[in-house]
Formats: structure tokens, sequence, C-alpha cells
């Protein structure tokens, strides 16, 4: 029986792209040593059973969360106040990133974020699922983001403007500095999309490589979001996204109560969480 399934899922997967191999750039990424992949693998089949919904009943699951924020702090030269979620991927962390910051501003009924035109799918998604209005602006000819054009279009009802390192289709890198100047100078958060950067431009700096600021080094920047199932290699379809935030406070889980008996932890869709951070492994 259990051959037959396998039998069954090997051919299904004929007509799909290799996972293996490198040849498939922007849906796998590769790592090229069977080790990582065999590793990956068996970690995720060892959670293959355990719900994240509740950290109370699967703690080894938040201690691993918060481990990966650790370790994702210092590459992002993140201050002591910053905290973080793993997310599903890209797209879930932006959601949170735009949902934070419409709730950030409860006082706006039409809140609007302000993107260039190079910013990732995501963003569009998210602006719907909460109605946050996207204020698209050109970009430039290196299709870098256009800092005045989107000076002009920050108002009142702005509540997020948008920097990616680098854009997901042309590969560069925004001029995160003005951006995030201009997001401090309005009072309204930046988020920096590094899911394809996150985990190679800090050794490209480290390598003594020339790398734009980007980081939580610059001034303004309030949410980063850096993808562990690109660079980092962490096997897809695992819960590989990280999202770190400045300025932000509550717990990442909320309990909710059903009737006079049950109750159930639920994790909350929004990027202001702070669970207890795990000691750093090894001390």
């Amino acid at each position: 029986m259990n051959s037959d399934v396998l039998a069954r899922l090997a051919k299904l997967q004929e007509a799909d792209l290799p996972v293996l191999g490198g040849r498939t750039l922007a849906y796998v990424y590769d790592s090229g040593l069977a080790e990582v992949d065999t590793l990956g693998r068996a970690a995720v089949a060892a959670y293959a059973g355990s719900n994240g919904l509740d950290p109370t009943a699967f703690p080894s699951l938040l201690t691993m969360e918060n481990d990966l924020v650790r370790f994702a702090a210092p590459l992002l030269d993140a201050p002591d106040t910053v905290v973080g979620s793993v997310t599903s991927g890209g797209t879930e962390s932006v959601l949170l990133a735009v949902q934070g910051a419409r709730d950030s501003r409860p006082d706006i009924d039409r809140p609007t974020m302000v993107i260039p035109a190079t910013a990732h799918a995501a963003f569009h998604k998210a602006a719907h699922y909460f109605c946050v209005e996207p204020v698209i602006v050109p970009v430039g000819d290196d299709f870098r983001a256009d800092v005045a054009a989107m000076a002009a279009a920050v108002d009142d009802r702005t509540v997020l403007v948008v920097a990616s390192a680098p854009s997901y289709a042309h590969g560069v890198i925004d001029p995160v500095t003005e951006i995030a100047s201009l997001a401090q100078e309005h009072g309204i958060r930046c988020h920096v999309d590094a899911c394809i950067g996150g985990w190679v431009l800090p050794y490209k700096a480290r390598l003594g490589r020339d790398v734009p600021p980007w980081t939580f080094a610059v001034e303004g920047v309030t949410s980063i979001s850096v993808d562990l199932h690109k660079y980092g290699y962490a096997p897809k379809g695992s819960r590989c996204c990280c999202t770190v935030i400045r300025h932000c406070g509550s717990r990442n889980t909320s309990p909710a109560l059903h009737g006079r008996a049950t109750r159930c932890s639920t994790r909350r869709c929004s990027p202001r969480s702070r669970a207890a951070r795990s000691p750093v492994p090894g001390r």
C-alpha cells in the first residue's frame, strides 16, 4: 500500500520542474549540498504532525521561532527592541507589515501605502485584504524607486512606505535611506522587503562589497522581511520567512474563549509580536 502511494506521487511529479540542480530559480533555491537537503527534509518530517496554532501545546515551535529571530537580528543590524515572528513565506510577511501599519493608525478611515511600481505583488494582495489603498509611483531608468515621486505621493492618509532590497524582478536595491527618512519625517512606517537579499546582502557586505544601506541601521526603517527558503536554503513549505519589527510590543498570540469551558490560543495576524526570548543556542 505504501509503495503504491509513493509510486503514485512519483508519477505525478514527472511533469514538475526539478527541485534539485539549481535550475528552478525563483521557485526553489537549491544549496547544492545533499546533506543540507536531507537535513531539511528530516526536520520538516519530524514536525509534520505539530500544529503551530498554540505554542503552549508545542513550545518547541516557539523556541525555534525565537531562535530564528535571534539569528536574523544581527544580520539586520537590529536593536535590542526588535521583535519578530516566523511566517509561511514572503507574502505573509508582507501582509503582516501592511496590516501592522494599518492597525497602527486607527484614526485614518481610508489608509494608503506608497509603493514603487517594482514592489512585489504581495503588497497588492495586502492592499486588497486589508483595505489599504496602494499608491503606485514610478521608478527611475535604473528601476530603483523614485524618492521624489514617493514624497509627492505621501499625504495625511499614508501609513506605510515600501522599499525593496533588492526588488524581486530587477535585482536592484531601492534608496532605502532616503525612503526611510521620508517615513520618519511623516511619522509613518517603512517596510523593507528583503525576501531575496536578507540572507545574501549581509555576507556580501562582510566580504567588502559595496552594499547600499538597507537594514535597521537606517533610521526610519520599522520592519524588514527576509526569506529563509531562498538563500537560507530552508525547505519551501516550512515556516520559512522571518519578519522583525521595531517599536512593537504585544505578543503574537491571542487567547480566545468559546463558551464556558473551551479556550484556545490563536496566532494573531499582526506583526506586533513579542514572544519570550529563548537563550542564544550554545550559551
